[in-house]
């Protein structure tokens, strides 16, 4: 894997990813929050990237830690936003202590391989207080993958184009593939392999380490992906 978009070029993904709805994602979440009466208690962050959830439930009165194992990620997050930031991710890290709230958004657990979903969720189980709530959730992606195509922004350093494809390979993962023209006229290859879990199979693994389950159809009318909601 080379995953040179995550850590040399941040600002870039963030230019890449500016059209996403994170205050629809963190009005999803705050709704479902305060429903169980856990409006601005501390909160876990897994998989923060950039920092785009993360200062959002800075501003709404959450006391946030947040892990991110790519550092050049969570440079720019530390730029944002006033959390507590941890260089660590899944399937396995140690924060020393429970939280009320523990959150994966946006396909933090398709980064995972097949075996290590298991460990994840025990890790993530271990971190959450009694009483607490885990929302994370899970990208349609396609098994057997999909046509190249092409993606073309401008960002305060310049116009970038990207192609980008997912390609199915021999571990029942994507391999999800970048080609990346910068404004400067260089250009690199991006690489990272994401795993199309099935949500039956997520949910198996919840239960079994003693989580109650709801799923539900994306954060808002406008999104494919399941969300679980466990507690």
């Amino acid at each position: 894997m080379v995953e040179q978009l995550y850590s040399e070029y941040p600002e870039l993904y963030d230019a890449i990813q500016s059209e996403w709805d994170y205050d629809r994602d963190v009005a999803f979440v705050t709704e479902r929050l305060d429903a169980r009466e856990l409006a601005g208690t501390e909160l876990l962050e897994v998989g923060c990237g950039t920092g785009e959830h993360t200062k959002r439930f800075v501003d709404a009165g959450f006391d946030v830690t947040a892990v991110e194992p790519n550092e050049g990620m969570l440079s720019l997050a530390r730029e944002k936003t006033d959390a507590t930031f941890h260089t660590d991710g899944l399937p396995g890290f140690d924060i020393g202590r429970e939280f009320d709230v523990i959150l994966a958004i946006r396909g933090v657990i398709n980064h995972l391989v097949p075996g290590e979903l298991g460990p994840a969720i025990e890790t993530l189980e271990t971190h959450l207080a009694p009483g607490g709530v885990l929302v994370f959730d899970n990208s349609p992606l396609p098994p057997e993958g999909n046509e190249a195509a092409l993606d073309v922004g401008t960002y305060k350093h310049g116009q970038y184009a990207r192609v980008v494809q997912m390609t199915p390979i021999d571990t029942g993962q994507l391999s999800w593939d970048s080609l990346v023209f910068t404004p400067d006229g260089e250009f690199f290859i991006d690489s990272y392999d994401m795993t199309p879990f099935e949500d039956v199979t997520i949910a198996a693994t919840l239960s079994q380490h003693g989580l109650a389950v709801e799923t539900v159809a994306g954060y808002g009318p406008d999104d494919s992906r399941t969300v679980f909601v466990a507690g």
